[in-house]
């Protein structure tokens, strides 16, 4: 395995290893983090730490994987805030009062692809294997916000929304907000066909996002650069974006990719918490 990145850091907590932001990284009040797949107790082609339920590994080896997890980032499990991902650009608001930090087991929000918080109990949890992670943070204010971005929230603009919910339910100044997005699989190999092209047609996306593959038939597209542009367009400074450079397809011996295994692989975690916890 070799891993190399301008903008990504990979960082390694005994057996468990993670992606983390160079830029994000400056910032002491959150920890973050795209888990790599190695490091946890999973066989086959779920191989090794994944944190998928529904994929056909054993419950018990992933919830095993849940404990490697909050053991290596000291993090207690009823911290843990999970999305429970339909594809769509629905973004809850996380409190204090709709979580149980008095259980034992992590809180899963149902038909949800976003969270947003400001409370430090809390770790915000998306699940990945090629589809791309939103990190914000509102680095004034200390509110915290990751969303999954496939390719259909994208074109929901999942990404601008969940802006709109960092304006609109804290007053938050777009100027303080700091957004890291990936990885995700890159326009090297996100082949699409024309109905989902111009399902990206619709958003106004500059022509530069999309490319004419190998493979004549079909047509690639830049999914990261269409989330910066989405976030640009909702008044975030271009300055203050950040865009992984890490193709999940390319590195699957290090991530899950979808594509890569034709479906038959487990699931990664990008995690976000404010750093009280």
């Amino acid at each position: 395995m070799i891993f190399k990145s301008d903008i990504m850091n990979i960082n390694f907590k005994d057996a468990v290893s993670y992606l983390s932001f160079k830029e994000l990284d400056k910032y002491n009040f959150i920890k973050h983090g795209y888990m790599t797949r190695l490091g946890g107790v999973s066989e086959k082609e779920y191989k090794s730490l994944n944190f998928g339920f529904n994929n056909g590994d054993s419950k018990n080896n992933v919830e095993k994987n849940y404990d490697i997890f909050c053991n290596c980032m000291n993090i207690k499990k009823n911290n843990l805030v999970l999305t429970s991902q339909v594809h769509e650009d629905n973004i809850c608001v996380v409190s204090k009062k709709n979580i149980n930090l008095e259980g034992s087991n992590f809180t899963r929000f149902e038909s949800t692809d976003g969270l947003i918080t400001d409370n430090t109990e809390i770790c915000l949890m998306t699940f990945h294997a090629d589809c791309a992670v939103v990190y914000m943070i509102d680095i004034n204010k200390k509110i915290i916000g990751l969303a999954h971005a496939g390719w259909r929230g994208t074109v929901k603009n999942i990404a601008g929304k969940l802006v709109q919910k960092f304006l609109e339910n804290y007053n938050s100044q777009a100027q303080d907000i700091i957004v890291a997005i990936g990885p995700s699989i890159g326009p090297c190999c996100f082949e699409v066909d024309m109905e989902v092209l111009e399902k990206f047609r619709k958003l106004g996306i500059p022509k530069t996002y999309i490319h004419k593959s190998e493979n004549h038939n079909k047509i690639s597209i830049d999914l990261l650069e269409v989330n910066k542009n989405l976030v640009i367009k909702s008044g975030i400074k271009e300055e203050n974006i950040f865009k992984s450079d890490i193709c999940t397809m390319c590195n699957h011996d290090l991530l899950f990719s979808h594509r890569a295994t034709h479906g038959k692989r487990g699931t990664t975690a990008a995690f976000l918490t404010l750093n009280n916890i």
